[in-house]
């Protein structure tokens, strides 16, 4: 009785420990946008600069809450022929992860947990890429209190599915990103020449062009062609419009959606050097059974349920390697990925692992974390603002009722 009181206790005290960092690290965050966007209003570069530390502050903020309460290994495999071996490595200096990805890329992957995201993010984080992430996500997302002011200042892709609301939004979004990589956009001063009756932006310089001299932006876009985790809902989903476009069901994963990721691709080939093809399997997650029930928002950051080990494998492909210009060979390669990923996590559901070949690919194991000093920053900063501000709040508050003094005795 004792130990099932204590055990009760402690998951309470983990929980709310758990619910003050999050929401503590987040107003901290969304409160550092806001002096940041009225202090550099006038000052794109100095804006942008401060907008991508905050951005990897908030992965920071989620990897650190991970280590804390729900700690995961990853496995990552990549494969030789197409990422170079030693593109993941483990620091012996820094004793965790580090990466030397692409400066400019997509990555698609399989969709199975609602925090999928993050380890995608965090493999960013290793190639110190965490401020550049953009990921396309669901419109209602944006209405999130404090979390959607802080997404829209990421410059996350919010879409509503409807290619008639979602293109000229899309359209801009992707020339900003592909120009500004290349020092040509508005972060460099450039500024459209044009407007389309539709509202998308024209600029005047060569898409061909490349800034000498001026700052580059890089970018990693996250997005999970299958348009949502896999569920038993979303599966039936998938099956009906895998009967609508006569393609058969896949077992281990949804059928993916072809035209944003074509158009995505389209409008960033002057500048992305290759597309991330990730698959993520999951430990206690079983043929036929859904990740998303057993690793939950809630199972993960308030029960400590998350996968002991996580298995991401990476291969690249050069985007003339794609038929992105070809809508009928576009789908088909897309669906002969997506039959490769099905393919692959049968084998992981069999043995546990993606069991690959050794001479052909290069692993590297390790915690899932982010490095001390960010850590320990993530945790204090937040604690000595809410402190700070407490403490202004109660001195404004005593000054008020000291010059009040007909109210302040009301409240005595």
């Amino acid at each position: 009785m004792v130990s099932y009181l204590l055990s009760y206790l402690y998951k309470i005290a983990v929980t709310s420990v758990v619910i003050f960092i999050f929401f503590n690290g987040c107003l901290t965050i969304a409160i550092y946008q806001f002096f940041v966007t009225t202090i550099y209003h006038a000052n794109a570069v100095e804006r942008q600069i401060h907008l991508n530390r905050s951005k990897k502050s908030f992965i920071v903020l989620l990897v650190t809450i991970l280590c804390l309460v729900a700690p995961s290994y990853v496995s990552i495999t990549t494969e030789n022929a197409s990422i170079p071996k030693g593109t993941f490595r483990k620091d012996s200096s820094l004793q965790r992860i580090v990466s030397s990805l692409k400066r400019n890329s997509v990555i698609i992957c399989n969709h199975q947990l609602y925090t999928d995201w993050i380890f995608l993010w965090w493999i960013a984080y290793t190639s110190r890429l965490a401020g550049n992430v953009i990921i396309m996500l669901k419109k209602s997302l944006e209405s999130i209190p404090v979390l959607g002011y802080g997404m829209k200042n990421y410059n996350f892709i919010f879409m509503n599915r409807k290619w008639e609301l979602d293109k000229v939004n899309l359209t801009n979004t992707l020339q900003d990103l592909d120009m500004d990589s290349r020092g040509i956009g508005k972060l460099s001063g450039n500024v459209p020449s044009n407007f389309t009756p539709e509202g998308i932006e024209e600029f005047s310089i060569p898409k061909s062009e490349s800034g000498d001299g001026q700052m580059k932006w890089p970018y990693a876009l996250i997005l999970f062609p299958e348009g949502t985790n896999m569920s038993k809902n979303t599966r039936l989903r998938s099956d009906q419009y895998g009967a609508k476009v006569n393609r058969k069901p896949f077992s281990n994963v949804l059928l993916p959606r072809v035209t944003g990721l074509k158009f995505v691709l389209q409008k960033l080939v002057p500048s992305c050097e290759c597309l991330y093809d990730v698959t993520l399997g999951y430990s206690g997650v079983t043929k036929g059974t859904y990740g998303e029930e057993i690793y939950n928002l809630r199972n993960v950051f308030l029960r400590g349920k998350a996968p002991k080990l996580v298995s991401i494998h990476l291969r690249a492909f050069q985007l003339s390697e794609i038929p992105y210009n070809d809508s009928e060979q576009f789908e088909k390669w897309v669906f002969d990925v997506w039959e490769e990923k099905d393919k692959l996590l049968d084998r992981y559901y069999k043995k546990g692992s993606f069991d690959l070949d050794s001479e052909l690919n290069h692993t590297v194991t390790g915690l899932c974390q982010i490095a001390p000093l960010e850590v320990a920053a993530i945790l204090v900063v937040p604690l000595i603002v809410s402190m700070l501000t407490s403490a202004m709040l109660t001195k404004l508050a005593l000054l008020y009722f000291g010059r009040n003094n007909k109210t302040y005795s009301n409240y005595l």
